[in-house]
């Protein structure tokens, strides 16, 4: 091999050399302007993500599993309201007491829940606005815990409650007079206009009324005894501690009968029912 390259060997090489410049540049010219168009373009972005959605399905019934509720306010007789007050709107009361975790709570309250309880804790959810969601993977039932926390604001308003239908309303008649067959008599007329047929006879308490009438019932059947009372002119409402919707209506000495059918207003229609349902978030 010689040790130097002659002339014309050095020219061909300057020569090949400015070919491959020549070609070489404006390709890379054109190639960058064409990716910096494409993108410019958004040719070579990444597809969008598809955006999740919650999934909605029927919620679980709200007897269908146990809620309790926990204090950890630091006030006595924090959780004791709350507790009453999910019984009422048709939850499955379990525990009340004070909080056995050993942590921090967040200051608007918790729900807890295990893996099968997402559903459960989800519809409690709905009527504890702002507790903060914690999942317990060491729990296996459904359970939910409520757990009011130091600035717990108190349960979501209940919903406006349908008026009350005849055939929803359970009565006894209770005859506190000496007139016969007053009982027998006015709830063959309740009945024919819906109510349901309940206990007849003197007043099991042993009331005397010397007004018109009284109409007695607890905390859950108040829609129902405002409904009797419509029927009822001059009758006074009476709250005592029973528990169910029952209502009764105690004949006083006064009495002078129902109101006539066609003065008795008219019960809206009744509206169509709604399924409850929960919204699971994305990922579960």
């Amino acid at each position: 091999m010689p040790a130097s390259l002659s002339e014309a060997d050095t020219l061909r090489r300057r020569r090949r050399r400015r070919v491959t410049v020549f070609v070489t540049f404006p390709a890379v010219l054109i190639g960058t302007a064409g990716v910096g168009s494409a993108a410019g373009m958004g040719w070579l972005d990444r597809p969008p993500k598809a955006v999740c959605s919650p999934t909605v399905v029927a919620a679980p019934a709200r007897t269908a599993f146990v809620t309790n509720v926990l204090n950890a306010s630091g006030k006595d007789g924090a959780a004791g309201p709350i507790h009453k007050e999910l019984g009422k709107r048709g939850f499955r009361l379990g525990q009340l007491g004070n909080d056995q975790a050993l942590r921090a709570v967040t200051p608007a309250g918790e729900i807890r829940y295990g893996p099968r309880g997402l559903d459960q804790a989800l519809l409690i959810q709905q009527q504890v606005p702002g507790a903060r969601m914690v999942e317990l993977p060491d729990r296996w039932d459904t359970s939910v815990d409520v757990v009011v926390g130091t600035d717990f604001s108190g349960l979501a308003p209940r919903p406006p409650r349908p008026p009350a239908r005849p055939s929803q309303v359970l009565l006894n008649v209770y005859n506190t007079t000496y007139y016969e067959n007053l009982a027998t008599n006015t709830m063959a007329e309740m009945t024919a206009r819906g109510f349901r047929r309940g206990g007849v006879s003197a007043d099991p308490k042993k009331t005397w009324v010397t007004d018109v009438a009284v109409i007695r019932y607890g905390e859950n059947g108040e829609l129902n005894a405002k409904l009797v009372q419509q029927h009822v002119p001059g009758a006074t409402l009476q709250l005592d501690d029973r528990t169910d919707a029952s209502v009764d209506l105690l004949l006083g000495m006064k009495w002078k009968g129902l109101t006539p059918r066609d003065q008795v207003p008219v019960v809206p229609p009744e509206p169509p029912k709604v399924v409850p349902t929960v919204s699971r978030p994305c990922g579960d």
